[in-house]
């Protein structure tokens, strides 16, 4: 019996039912399609502050605010893949997902707390490129295996809410996305890309020895390395 494979759909936009949720929402249904459970944070709901850059993290283990971070962080640490959305505002993710991925970067970049799973990123805007913002959001939640970039307007610069919803061949695409990320989350393991090898030589080699020589510092990220079995 094949492995149910559970996924996060992050929803960094402050509409539920826009653009952006519509194509996570293809996304979302081609993985369900093939077997997946999918589950749905908007991040508009929740309490996440902005980070403090205390690096308490980094001797905990955690983020000292009481939030609903902590929550957010072992959903998605739990699941297998994730879907993550934003509408591009001023060239970049929205200030919730952007919030959202600052609490997150120390551990990620240390711990490896992240990018364990794989991810597909989605991204919506008028006119302004999407690529970028689907890729880099993709990126902070997983191996990234591909994005999809929507335009809601038109050259004139005239919005139309939910344009999106016409464009079946965006559809299709958003569908095969969603089928193709729950293939790689049950294959897991058994991929190998030169990122994920490049990373674990970094990991090995130099950040192995910048922890030991500064363990009171790093305390929270060598306790989390030696449950991985990396230290």
């Amino acid at each position: 019996m094949e492995k149910t494979i559970r996924l996060i759909c992050l929803n960094g936009s402050p509409n539920k039912n826009g653009n952006t949720a519509t194509a996570m929402a293809w996304v979302a249904t081609g993985a369900e399609d093939s077997g997946a459970e999918v589950e749905w944070i908007h991040i508009t709901d929740l309490d996440i502050n902005y980070c403090k850059g205390c690096n308490t993290c980094l001797k905990t283990g955690e983020c000292i605010l009481p939030d609903d971070m902590q929550t957010v962080l072992k959903k998605i640490r739990d699941a297998d893949g994730v879907i993550a959305g934003s509408p591009v505002y001023g060239g970049r993710p929205t200030a919730q997902l952007k919030t959202l991925m600052d609490r997150l970067t120390l551990l990620k970049l240390y711990a490896g707390i992240l990018g364990e799973g794989y991810s597909v990123g989605v991204a919506t805007s008028g006119i302004a490129p999407t690529k970028k913002v689907a890729k880099d959001s993709a990126s902070m939640f997983g191996k990234r295996i591909g994005v999809i970039g929507i335009k809601t307007a038109n050259l004139k610069g005239e919005f139309t809410p939910l344009k999106i919803t016409s464009d079946h061949k965006k559809k299709e695409k958003a569908k095969k996305l969603g089928r193709q990320l729950v293939k790689k989350c049950r294959q897991g393991a058994r991929t190998w890309s030169l990122k994920s090898a490049w990373i674990g030589f970094l990991r090995k080699h130099f950040l192995k020895r910048l922890l030991k020589k500064n363990k009171a510092k790093f305390a929270g990220v060598i306790e989390i390395w030696k449950n991985k079995g990396w230290y």
